[in-house]
This record gives C-alpha cells, structure tokens and sequence, in this order.
C-alpha cells in the first residue's frame, strides 16, 4: 500500500527536476572536444552503476559518486580510446532497484515525461543537442549505451530527429536492452533511414544484443522472438561463430574499474550463437570471465559483460562502419549503377569508383582480376551477385570489403572466414542456376572447397568446361 505514493512522489521529481546546463563541462564526465585526428566520435551513457535506497538520482556533487560514474565511463568508453573522441554526459538515472522495477514492466516502451526514468532520457536528449551543435563539426559519429544507458539512447534515437545518417549518425551499440523485436524498431526508426543491424558493414544501424550462458530460464534481459545480432559474425540467424572470430575478452575489474590482465598477456576467446530469442549465447566462456559476468539477473545471464565481453570486435566493427559512412556516397551510386543494369560489378578505391564492369556471372569480377591481380587489393567490391564462386575471385585479389546485391549465406561465410567483411541488399541461402531448379554449376564446382585459391583452381576448370561446351554446341 505505501509504493504508490512513492512512486508518484519519483514521477514528480523526475518531471520538475532543473534542466541540466551542458554548456558547463563539470556536467559532463568525459568531453574529448580537442584535436581531430581520430576519423569519428563516441557519444556513450553508462549503465545503472549506483544503488541507494534514500536517493533515486545520483548527487553528482558528492565525490564519491562522480569519481565512480567517471572511472567506469572513461574505462568502457575508452574501448574506443585513440580511435575516437569520446563525450560522455553526467545523466540523472535512476538508481539500480528502482531502475529494476521500473524496466521490468516492459524494458522497451516508450518513456513517458511522468516516468522516475525520464529524467536521464532528458539529460541525454539535451546533452546530445549540445554536442551535435557545438562539438560534432559535421564528423560522422556513433552512439554507445549499456543497460539502462542503452535504454536512454534507444529514447534519443527514437525521439530526437537530428540523429539520422544525413547528420553523422553511423551505428548505435545498444548492450544489454531487451524487449525489442526488429519489426519493432523498424516501425520506430525506418523513416529516419534507422534499420536493425543484419551484417557488419551497413551504416544507419542500430545493433542490440544481450549475453548468456547456454541453458537457464528467461529473465529480465530475455526476450520471446526478440531482435539481437551476433558480434563475432554479423549474422541475425543461429549460425554458430569459432572462437578464431572473436578478438579477445575484456576482464574488468568493476572494483577497481581496471582490466585484468592474463599470465600470458592473452585475451581469451569464445564461441557465440544466438538463439531463438534474439540473446547471444557464449559457449566455452573462460571460468575469469564467468566470475567476473555471470550470475545477475540470473545464474545463466551475462549482463554484465555484454560489452566487455565483445568490446574489440564492437570497436572494429564500428571502424568498418564509420570508413563505409564516409564513402557512402560512392557506395550508393556503385549500387545504383548495378540496381539501373548499367554494371554488374563495381571497384570502389580510395573513396572513388575505379572500375566498372558488365557481363553475366563471375566473369566481370574474374576478368578485372585476370587484367590486374592488383585491381581488388584494398578495394570495395559491389558485385550484383556474389556466391561463393565470386567470394572466392575477392578473397585471392584481396579486396578490403565485399557487397552483393544478391548475397549467399555460404558466400557470407566463406568471405568472413577470410577475414573480409560484407553486406548485401538480399540475403538467399544458395545461388540456383537459370532454371532454378538446381545449384549455379559454377557455384557447384567450389562446394565444400575451403582454401580460397583452390576453390578459384577448380571455378577456373568449370568455366573453361562451360566455354568449351558451348563452343561445340555452336559447331
């Protein structure tokens, strides 16, 4: 009986609570604003980290609490460090069980002016205005957010217009936020040019994901058919990600707010797949990383670590994505050139197109790479087809990064397990020959062939069976 009148006090307070001034940089924990030698910056709200039973908001004039929200923000955030300027706003969040009770009605609904959780919203809406207009300087930018951080970006992006591609807005790493579906987001973001994340190189993304154990039962960060991608290999289906995909374990120490260094001088590595709902389950995760990430809200989840347990693949991927922004331009005229049946593959090198080719098949990309074998090293490839067949022509030319307008899985893979990134416009689960009733022979002749040079020996060989069948059939 005695909740409701504290709850309503807390909707209160949270609606009359002074705008804070982010003019003022001691209402900011990190503000980067100098030098620009770094490419983008990080615009990053930390998660609950205080837990008081007399104050609902931190009292961001008492020094513990604010060496506590810097050291933690400048660590996390720092992931980025000497990639990125990183800003990093004092936000008035609610604290950890009223946050709890809060979410737990429905994490992803909108938050309303009357909720105790508006108040960081609107600290993080005005912060973000402030260094949109006067830090930003038209540099492209991505947004980091865990837990109830995540949570406050999710409301900036939904609400606040000027986040959009045409203003910098690369990619949003949403950690530990459940409760969306990518049908969802979609009806939220899409008029803005904002989709969920289904590869590793579209910009204009939003990224979400949450962290498990295998096994357990559902909790908080659990969501039925929930959207979430996996980190190791971009995909949105349950295809298993090797250990070999994933960069290295961040061990933090939330004590001492300090990485925990191995013996060996090794990060540790695990496995990762997702599941049915959307969360990201880590398999073989080190026993130091279980101590660490494991245990709340229940034994199997691993809200904790969701950032640090990815954070190198999340800084390389959001790398990839900032270098793609910036030639955006290029890559959209490629893609419309192949859309317009003007090309069906396009070299993009040094922010411009370079080549441009027609043909059916593999053979415009094979007859660039037979012309020079330098003219795909370092290159983006916009192909209108890429099947494992072409995947494997990219591979041994060396491109830097690879788009098909049509995109098969086992292509995805096969270029992935070679260290190349991609994206497409259509993702298929094979390539079918012109009568649709089969395998492309051409990509029948690569199956299963997993070194990327013999698999471009044996499309060699069909194509010249292909060639020289229809030269008899023309006699």
């Amino acid at each position: 009986m005695r909740k409701f009148p504290v709850i309503c006090a807390l909707m209160f307070a949270a609606a009359f609570l002074a705008a804070l001034d982010y003019a003022d940089k001691n209402n900011w924990l990190v503000a980067e604003t100098g030098g620009t030698q770094t490419l983008y910056d990080v615009f990053y709200i930390h998660p609950t980290l205080l837990s008081d039973a007399k104050n609902p908001y931190p009292d961001f004039g008492n020094a513990k609490v604010r060496d506590r929200l810097r050291n933690f923000s400048a660590a996390q955030a720092g992931i980025f460090s000497g990639r990125a300027r990183i800003f990093v706003p004092a936000v008035r969040q609610l604290e950890f069980k009223r946050c709890i009770s809060d979410m737990a009605k429905n994490p992803a609904a909108p938050v309303p002016g009357d909720s105790p959780r508006f108040a960081a919203v609107r600290d993080t809406m005005d912060a973000f205005k402030h260094y949109l207009e006067n830090w930003n300087g038209g540099r492209p930018y991505v947004l980091l957010g865990h837990s109830q951080g995540a949570a406050d970006l999710y409301e900036l992006i939904r609400k606040d217009p000027a986040v959009s591609p045409e203003r910098g807005f690369v990619a949003a790493y949403l950690a530990g936020l459940s409760g969306l579906t990518a049908e969802t987001i979609e009806r939220d973001l899409s008029r803005r040019g904002i989709s969920p994340a289904r590869d590793e190189g579209s910009t204009g993304v939003v990224v979400i994901w949450n962290t498990r154990l295998p096994g357990g039962q559902g909790d908080l960060f659990t969501t039925q058919g929930g959207y979430g991608i996996n980190l190791l290999n971009w995909r949105t289906d349950a295809l298993e990600a090797a250990p070999s995909l994933h960069r290295g374990i961040v061990l933090f120490d939330h004590r001492t707010c300090k990485e925990l260094v191995p013996e060996d001088g090794k990060r540790p590595v695990c496995s990762a797949h997702l599941d049915e709902n959307g969360s990201l389950i880590v398999g073989d995760l080190p026993g130091a990383a279980k101590k660490l990430y494991a245990g709340f809200p229940s034994p199997q989840c691993c809200h904790a670590g969701d950032v640090w347990l990815f954070a190198r693949n999340i800084v390389e991927n959001a790398d990839l994505r900032v270098k793609l922004h910036l030639m955006k331009s290029e890559l959209d005229r490629a893609k419309e050139l192949i859309g317009a049946g003007r090309a069906e593959c396009v070299v993009l090198k040094d922010g411009r197109i370079a080549e441009i080719e027609r043909g059916r098949g593999v053979s415009p990309l094979l007859r660039l790479y037979d012309r020079d074998r330098t003219a795909l090293r370092g290159g983006i490839v916009v192909d209108k087809v890429i099947g494992r067949a072409a995947a494997a022509i990219a591979i041994c030319g060396g491109a830097r990064f690879v788009h098909g307008r049509i995109m098969s899985e086992d292509a995805q893979s096969f270029l992935k397990d070679n260290g190349i990134p991609s994206s497409c416009t259509l993702m298929v689960k094979r390539i079918l020959n012109q009568r649709r009733d089969g395998l492309c022979p051409l990509e029948r002749s690569v199956l299963g062939i997993t070194e990327p040079a013999a698999a471009l020996a044996a499309l060699r060989r069909r194509v010249g069976e292909l060639q020289r069948s229809a030269g008899k059939m023309k006699h």
